[in-house]
């Protein structure tokens, strides 16, 4: 019978441990310099390492030739450990023991000595799940424990945990494992198995693994089950009923444009599809919160790890989201995912949100071709001539085609049009390349300068004029640019740190 992976590739050694450094090498510290704390207290999310650390750590105080700190794996004590037979080990489930009675049975066994190793090791899981008779008589043997015991509670609900023991023991925070370190892991357990999977699937695993290690290996180990052959990223979707981050690029698409009968249809096609709403919103506000990330500062871009298409597409969303809209997004959405997991309908939380988030009847974005009647605005300065700052639209007899051009569309365009400004003023592409295209409005392309000098060097009416032909000539319609500056748009600043506030609440 085979081995589950998460139990064949347990690490048997501190060293073996991804992530935890810190947590790590107090431990080690601990037992190289034989002083072991009397009672270690881990929190932290499931499935990153607390019980693998605790018996690691109750394997090195009792190894016979320990290096380092680092127990050796092959001593009799070692190797009791871990097949389970050391009579010094005792391991309690509290969530299946919470009585006052099981925790006496624990310090009656306090008081013998250590029948095979140095010290008597009580690993306690899920402690916060005991009763508070059962934490008051755990307590007396915390406040006086004989020097033979160590005692290493897990939790991961801290705060259910009383004071008293928090205070009587060492505490570590486990942190869950970030996306590169479990895709670390899957990499060597994938070549030592030979199993063949793609990496972008291993990636979606990842993701879906929400920093455990030990929920990433269950997934893989459901995947490794589906065929013998390579297993593709479309089967690892289909299995996980979960969509890849395009998906989720692609639906806030939807939103930013305002399609809300698309935005709409995205949702129900997933619905129909079997995704994992649930999880799937939660990708949504993950994926908010990496646009929220790029908003505040465009270097966290190269730091996130998407690939380049992924990036851009991320690039775009940033620039063309304002803060108040972004927040907005957030708020909703978050609501929609905590709705979800007890709706009976699963989809409908989701539907609410693009109904809230768009309003009835809206559109995508478009642009319309001006019609011969229509009159050019004037020039926001009342220049002396009194003549539109905007270059003279296509006439025409009847209102033409509607075509959608949202910001995507202008920004896989920006280079062409950069270009052919250059070619009728050099100097003003050294202005324009500074500005920051924020959204699309109507038939505007609104530009952020970080300096008044490049803005009014652009908005001077002969320069504005060549700029807004050339938008003519790329995309084959009459646009206009809005020009502001960053410090006039300085009040998002309050709303991304609002915005921050709401993300961190998403557990």
């Amino acid at each position: 019978m085979s081995e589950v992976l998460y139990r064949k590739y347990r690490p048997q050694k501190f060293g073996e441990v991804v992530g935890q450094k810190i947590i790590k090498t107090i431990l080690q510290n601990a037992v190289r310099l034989e002083k072991p704390a009397h009672a270690y207290l881990f929190t932290g999310p499931r499935g990153v390492g607390k019980t693998t650390l605790a018996r690691i750590m109750a394997k090195a105080v009792n190894c016979l030739a320990p290096a380092e700190g680092e127990p050796d794996t092959i001593c009799q004590n070692c190797e009791g450990v871990q097949a389970g037979r050391f009579l010094d080990l005792i391991e309690i489930d509290a969530a299946s023991y919470t009585g006052v009675d099981n925790i006496r049975d624990i310090i009656e066994h306090v008081k013998f000595t250590p029948s095979q190793g140095r010290y008597k090791v009580f690993i306690i899981d899920e402690v916060h799940m005991l009763s508070r008779a059962a934490f008051n008589a755990l307590l007396k043997t915390l406040e006086e424990p004989p020097a033979h015991a160590i005692f290493i509670l897990a939790t991961t609900e801290i705060h259910k945990v009383p004071a008293t023991i928090i205070s009587r023991s060492q505490r570590f925070d486990f942190k869950r494992m970030a996306m590169a370190e479990i895709m670390e892991v899957f990499e060597k357990i994938t070549l030592d198995s030979q199993l063949k999977i793609e990496t972008e699937a291993l990636k979606l695993i990842a993701q879906a693994a929400d920093g455990s290690i030990r929920d990433g290996l269950s997934i893989l180990d459901q995947v490794s089950s589906f065929s013998a052959e390579e297993i593709t990223l479309a089967q690892t979707e289909d299995i996980l009923g979960i969509a890849r981050l395009s998906s989720t690029q692609n639906f806030i698409d939807k939103m930013i444009i305002g399609d809300q009968q698309g935005a709409v249809k995205f949702v129900k096609d997933l619905s129909f599809q079997g995704k994992d709403l649930t999880q799937w919103t939660r990708s949504v506000l993950e994926y908010l919160r990496l646009i929220l990330l790029v908003k505040i500062d465009s270097n966290n871009l190269a730091e996130i790890g998407l690939s380049t298409e992924e990036n851009v597409k991320l690039g775009r969303h940033a620039a063309s989201l304002p803060a108040g809209r972004l927040m907005e997004f957030i708020k909703h959405m978050l609501e929609a995912y905590r709705t979800t997991k007890i709706s009976p309908v699963a989809e409908l939380p989701l539907l609410m949100a693009v109904m809230t988030l768009l309003p009835e009847n809206n559109a995508p974005s478009t642009f319309v071709e001006a019609t011969a009647d229509r009159q050019p605005p004037l020039s926001s300065k009342g220049g002396e001539d009194g003549l539109s700052n905007y270059p003279p639209a296509t006439t025409s007899d009847h209102l033409q085609s509607v075509t959608i051009i949202d910001l995507g569309t202008v920004l896989d365009h920006w280079a062409e049009v950069m270009n052919k400004i250059k070619e009728y003023n050099h100097s003003l592409v050294s202005s324009l390349r500074l500005a920051r295209i924020l959204r699309i409005e109507n038939l505007d392309v609104v530009l952020v300068f970080p300096y008044s000098f490049h803005k009014d060097t652009i908005d001077a009416r002969k320069n504005k004029i060549i700029v807004e032909q050339v938008l003519e000539e790329v995309f084959g319609h009459p646009l206009r640019i809005k020009l502001f500056l960053e410090r006039e748009l300085g009040k998002d600043k309050d709303l991304l740190s609002e915005a921050v506030k709401v993300l961190g609440k998403l557990e």
